[in-house]
Formats: structure tokens, C-alpha cells, sequence
């Protein structure tokens, strides 16, 4: 009985390391999530700019067919 507690308390103490800290855990999915964050700052910002470039080219060629 005291061998099947062990073989279990070993069994959850690393299941937990790997949720935790192994690969693809709660830590690496932290990690990835503020990326994407940043990543979508940056692609707003990107879109607001390219927006901007759209009104002005058609600005020129309004001012052109004109």
C-alpha cells in the first residue's frame, strides 16, 4: 500500500511539472499569449497607417482624373 502512495504522489507531483513548466504548459501559453498581444498593437497600428496610404493614394488619382 505504501508503494502504490508513492508511485501516486510521484504520478501527480509530475503531472504537475509538466503542466507547469514542461513544454507547452501554462507558462509557455503565457508567454505566447503577450506576444500576441504585442503582435496585435503592432498590426493595429500597421492597418492605421496603410489606411492612411489608401486615402492619399486615391486622393492623387482623384487629383489626377480631375
Amino acid at each position: 500500500m505504501r508503494t502504490l502512495k508513492m508511485f501516486l504522489f510521484l504520478l501527480f507531483i509530475w503531472l504537475q511539472y509538466s503542466l507547469w513548466i514542461g513544454k507547452n504548459g501554462v507558462l509557455d501559453y503565457i508567454k505566447v499569449y503577450k506576444k500576441i498581444i504585442v503582435q496585435k498593437k503592432i498590426n493595429k497600428n500597421l492597418d492605421v497607417e496603410n489606411n492612411k496610404l489608401i486615402l492619399e493614394i486615391q486622393d492623387l488619382n482623384n487629383k489626377m482624373n480631375s
